[in-house]
C-alpha cells in the first residue's frame, strides 16, 4: 500500500509503500532520511482522517538488505474503513 510520509519540522511529504503493516505499526520502504525515534505521520487516503501519528522505532542500515526500509510505531489508533 502507498502512503504518504510527511516528517515533523519538514516542508516536504515523501512517498512510501508499506512493506509490513500490524495493529501497532508498519514497515515502510522510502526514500526519506530518517532517524530512530523520529516523529512522523502517515496519510492514508485523501481525508484528514487518515492522518497516523507514528515515530521511528528502527531503520535499516545503509549497508544491509533493509536500506531504506524503517520500522514505525502507531501513536493513534488506526482510522476507520473510510479511508
Amino acid at each position: 500500500m502507498a502512503v504518504t510520509l510527511v516528517i515533523e519540522g519538514d516542508e516536504a511529504e515523501y512517498l512510501a509503500n508499506t512493506v509490513d503493516l500490524s495493529l501497532h505499526g508498519l514497515c515502510l520502504q522510502s526514500e526519506a532520511s530518517l532517524a530512530q525515534g523520529q516523529p512522523v505521520g502517515l496519510l492514508l487516503g485523501t481525508a484528514p482522517n487518515c492522518f497516523i501519528k507514528a515515530r521511528i522505532a528502527w531503520v535499516g542500515r545503509a549497508d544491509s538488505s533493509q536500506a531504506g526500509h524503517a520500522g514505525l510505531e502507531f501513536l493513534d489508533l488506526l482510522p476507520g474503513p473510510e479511508c
